[in-house]
């Protein structure tokens, strides 16, 4: 049997969550159980198992206080899964409002053996709107044998009144040292002999998952056979045992601004077999504990090692902005490393001064609109007052600067109006949040219809412009064959068409 099926919680002393054992134990030892559960939370951290914990509290017979003995008939029968008044019901299976109607005239029968029928329904946000009505009655008003105990890993996809009449557990991830907890019970049971080291890098890569963290564990007992497993052992199967000072230098890079010597990282990277999307998550957790440092947050949940990085707030506000976009982009990358390369030369590229008009360079975070006086009337950024106008002023300057950078071209005639040829890209209609020049326009345009083909213009120059056609240059061959495919180009056209109002010839030219 796997682990996580082998080692599944089966009583509140079992559950590795401190604050889930401590509500359970309260609320399962008064007078007043209630009669409908709600367990929210991502995936693998135990809200099924923690739904048969309480059916064993509930039906125990042989109870130990809360605790339920594990021994009786109930908890055993539980435990394997065949107590025919405890229903397990996979709410993606049983969706319609015919097995609602149908559990609903089946929950006024009594129990046959136990105190409490328990109907434990899981991913419950599966069901239907029709689904939900009929069950809203039976659980604002179920019989006094039954207990309904809801699980979703989508709280906001169950309708109001449902949450309403339901006592509502929400599971946060799982921290480090709870992981560490859960994985020293697999190591006890299996006798393995395995440092909390090892365990700690383990739950490093389990997501805040309890499930995740015993599957990785179980896989590199496997993979071990008789070796002994440590630290170098994982890293080195998982290869990141050199991500932090590849970070690092990553980091270093950026910071003196060096784009070969940054880029080359990358290919160390991928020369590692290091998964680029992993690389990228690390580097924002990284900007992420600079970002703390830096606005002086202090606490356990905070800890932070002492860095030679000088970054300003700003800094680390643009450079989240680039690293997060190249992340979500490199999913459609026809070259996976390509957004985070493109994101790296944008960053290394660009002046020392804003392209923001009237602003001063860097002064973005300390502008009269988010910042507040300390006690001694010097200017701090002591709180975000304005958050949505902070991320609308941090999103255009990111988004022009890559422009400038990437996106420049050079400037010529592009009609505000058929006929008019008086106006330049910059005279082009703005929206939104776009930039100023004739190939962000284009991009902005085409990033809806195809991710791919916005992150190749990036890399793109607009070589010439008249009013019936438009070269785009390109120094590799694989763009220019993306950008020569038919469907491609219509995208183009239709971009070009809504920005410009003339229908023009595309051509695509590599660079000499």
């Amino acid at each position: 049997m796997v682990y996580y099926r082998k080692y599944r919680p089966q009583k509140i002393a079992d559950l590795d969550n401190a604050k889930l054992r401590e509500t359970l134990t309260s609320v399962l030892s008064s007078n007043n159980v209630p009669h409908s559960f709600l367990f929210t939370g991502p995936k693998g951290l135990g809200k099924t198992s923690t739904a048969r914990i309480i059916a064993k509290v509930l039906n125990c017979t042989n109870k130990k206080g809360v605790e339920p003995c594990g021994e009786c008939e109930q908890c055993v029968s539980i435990t394997n899964g065949n107590n025919i008044d405890v229903l397990e019901i996979d709410g993606a299976s049983n969706r319609g409002i015919d097995e609602i109607r149908d559990l609903r005239d089946r929950v006024k029968l009594a129990p046959s053996s136990a105190t409490k029928k328990v109907y434990i329904i899981d991913e419950v946000h599966m069901l239907t709107t029709e689904a939900f009505n009929a069950l809203l009655k039976t659980i604002e008003e179920p019989p006094s044998h039954v207990v309904f105990i809801f699980a979703t890993t989508e709280p906001q996809k169950v309708p109001a009144t449902i949450v309403s009449r339901c006592f509502h557990l929400s599971l946060s991830r799982a921290t480090e040292e709870e992981i560490v907890h859960s994985l020293r019970r697999i190591v006890s049971g299996e006798k393995l002999d395995i440092p909390d080291g090892v365990l700690s890098a383990i739950a490093r890569r389990a997501d805040g998952g309890f499930r995740d963290g015993a599957k990785i564990l179980e896989e590199l007992v496997s993979v071990a056979g008789d070796k002994k497993i440590t630290e170098e052992f994982v890293n080195t199967y998982y290869k990141t045992s050199n991500v932090v000072s590849f970070v690092d230098g990553l980091l270093h890079g950026l910071q003196d601004k060096k784009a070969a010597q940054t880029i080359q990282i990358v290919g160390q990277v991928l020369e590692q077999g290091m998964d680029i999307k992993y690389f990228m998550k690390e580097v924002l957790e990284a900007l992420h504990e600079l970002l703390v440092q830096q606005v002086g947050i202090t606490g356990e949940n905070f800890t932070t090692k002492k860095t030679d990085f000088t970054f300003s707030l700003h800094d680390i506000a643009l450079l989240v902005g680039l690293f997060e976009d190249a992340y979500k982009e490199s999913k459609y990358a026809v070259i996976p490393q390509l957004p985070l390369e493109l994101a790296i030369v944008a960053w290394c590229s660009q002046e020392n001064k804003t392209v923001i008009p009237d602003k001063d360079p860097g002064s973005i975070l300390l502008d009269p609109r988010l910042r507040e006086n300390d006690n001694e009337g010097n200017n701090s950024v002591s709180s975000f007052t304005n958050k949505n106008t902070l991320d609308s002023m941090l999103k255009k300057e990111r988004n022009l600067k890559v422009a400038a950078v990437l996106g420049k071209a050079p400037v010529v005639p592009v009609a505000k109006k058929v006929g008019d040829t008086s106006a330049t890209q910059v005279d082009l209609p703005q929206k939104g949040e776009r930039g100023a020049s004739l190939m962000d326009n284009i991009i902005y345009k085409v990033k809806p219809y195809n991710h791919s083909v916005a992150g190749v213009l990036r890399g793109c120059l607009i070589r010439s412009m008249d009013g019936e056609k438009i070269i785009f240059e390109t120094a590799y061959k694989f763009h220019k064959e993306k950008l020569d495919e038919f469907k491609t180009k219509e995208v183009l056209e239709k971009a070009l068409r809504e920005i410009t109002g003339k229908q023009m010839q595309i051509l695509i030219e590599l660079k000499k």
